[in-house]
């Protein structure tokens, strides 16, 4: 019975890293999107949240399994709840990611704007960082990846700025709502990369703030 429970949290621990693996590899296609816009891409990214969001029907419903047929001790408890959380922030991101898609495919001409090339590279490291910490249970990695939020949020800000002023000048005001809205998608994806690192915490620490552990 105990083997079959240790085997039951490794397979939710697999099914973790292969969620966490789409997430990855569709957030770079969704990067390279916003250099190559096209319809290609926009299939890619709606087959990545189908795959997403067929992952994370399979991780609650093991969890709901662990729950109900087994006596979780204090820390895989911990695990578990935080799992049901950290997909729905994983899932998020993948619906983001496919908006992020379907917005460059109908810009006309490419962003021209460095804070969006910037956010990519942010949260990039982030959702690399936010799962990696979360699976290696590195508080310290986690910690690293709500620091650099803030770059995403005054990169954000400054690509902002920069648009209210073309929108004033330029006659195609629909490619400068289109990359707001991009900025938006991806500030956004930083927020629940940030959410992924600080479960981290609650698991090894049974708080999720690190400011209160």
């Amino acid at each position: 019975m105990r083997s079959h429970y240790l085997q039951q949290l490794s397979e939710l621990e697999e099914l973790m890293g292969k969620m966490g693996g789409l997430i990855v590899s569709g957030f770079e296609e969704v990067s390279a999107a916003l250099t190559k816009p096209g319809a290609n891409v926009v299939k890619d990214a709606a087959n990545t949240e189908k795959r997403t969001d067929k992952k994370m029907e399979d991780i609650e419903r093991l969890c709901s399994l662990l729950l109900l047929t087994q006596q979780p001790v204090a820390s895989d408890m911990r695990f578990i709840v935080s799992v049901m959380n950290v997909v729905v922030d994983m899932e998020r991101i993948g619906d983001q990611i496919r908006d992020i898609a379907e917005i460059a495919s109908k810009c006309t001409k490419l962003p021209g704007a460095d804070e969006i090339t910037e956010m990519c590279e942010h949260c990039s490291v982030m959702i690399r960082g936010a799962l990696d910490s979360y699976i290696g249970r590195d508080v310290e990695g986690a910690r690293r990846v709500e620091v650099r939020d803030d770059k995403v949020d005054a990169a954000f800000e400054s690509l902002k700025t920069q648009l209210g002023e073309r929108i004033k000048t330029e006659e195609n005001t629909d490619d400068i709502l289109n990359y707001l809205m991009i900025g938006k998608y991806l500030e956004r994806i930083g927020d629940h990369a940030t959410n992924i690192a600080e479960w981290t915490n609650y698991v090894v620490k049974g708080v999720k703030d690190e400011t209160n552990a």
